[in-house]
């Protein structure tokens, strides 16, 4: 499966890595190669594993079409929970902006963020910044 970088996912990395939400090490080490398992998407056992890959749900817990996010917990120096939606459309994988999540209030705002971003992406109105095939 080809991988896209979007803008979201370029612009949220880098305000992440402004924040030292999480070091090089823990990206190359841990977010990397997980993000990197979508290569083979859906036949990674880990992708498989809810507490770490799951369908994506808007405000009233309806699942979001076409989205899903990967989970870590517990990551960083500030032990944090790390959330990174993908959007899946047509076979491929999109990266959208990826967030901390301190609260249920910022996860369905974050969410409802991303059922925007899965709208402009099937409107073909997103910016790709990268590739990972």
């Amino acid at each position: 499966m080809e991988i896209i970088i979007t803008q979201w996912a370029l612009d949220s990395y880098l305000d992440l890595k402004k924040n030292n939400v999480f070091s090089d090490s823990v990206f190359n080490t841990i977010i990397k190669p997980d993000g990197l398992l979508l290569l083979e998407y859906p036949n990674h056992p880990k992708l498989n594993n809810n507490k770490f890959w799951s369908p994506a749900q808007d405000k009233s817990g309806v699942i979001i079409p076409d989205g899903y996010k990967m989970k870590w917990h517990n990551i960083g120096n500030g032990r944090i929970q790390l959330r990174l939606p993908v959007g899946i459309i047509n076979g491929v994988a999109f990266l959208c902006q990826a967030y901390v999540k301190s609260d249920d209030k910022i996860e369905k705002l974050k969410l409802a963020k991303f059922k925007d971003h899965l709208k402009l992406i099937r409107l073909n109105r997103h910016t790709v910044k990268g590739r990972l095939i």
